[in-house]
């Protein structure tokens, strides 16, 4: 699973969906959707730049977060409009990541078993080069702390 952004992607989507933020929105985008994501999606169809609904929102989202935190909004009288980012923001992505009967995510799922434990799941129970560079690279220091940062806090425990 270690190569496989996907599920992780579903399972954030849900938490982001309770609790809509600015910093998790763009830590959902910027980790999986935007070009160069460092987990990016393998749903080209609906990720930049074929699609550019998401990064528009995600723009707008992260306009606001910086006119917030910006030294303007720290003097008295200043007022600054927001709005907090639609719980739906993802569902779209979400939506075409389950519908897809030839991507990624069905890959998955014809290929894990839920009754094995992940070792069991990884092929010999160690994970291969590629694996290995995606956690050591690419989850554990850029991806997860992200997340984490973002709020995400149950992903914490992923390694």
């Amino acid at each position: 699973m270690s190569i496989t952004p996907e599920p992780v992607l579903l399972f954030l989507v849900k938490e982001y969906r309770l609790r809509p933020t600015h910093p998790s929105a763009m830590a959902l985008y910027d980790v999986f959707c935007a070009l160069g994501a460092a987990a990016r999606l393998r749903t080209p169809a609906v990720l930049p730049p074929r699609d550019l609904r998401l990064s528009a929102a995600i723009g707008s989202i992260r306009s606001q977060w910086t006119e917030l935190h910006s030294p303007q909004q720290q003097e008295e009288g200043v007022r600054i409009s927001t709005s907090v980012p639609h719980r739906d923001l993802f569902d779209s992505l979400a939506a075409a990541l389950l519908q897809d009967p030839d991507g990624p995510l069905a890959r998955v799922a014809r290929q894990y078993d839920p009754d094995r434990t992940p070792h069991q799941n990884l092929p010999g129970g160690k994970m291969n080069a590629v694996q290995k560079h995606f956690v050591e690279k690419v989850w554990r220091p850029l991806a997860r702390p992200t997340l984490v940062a973002a709020g995400f806090w149950q992903i914490a425990n992923i390694e």
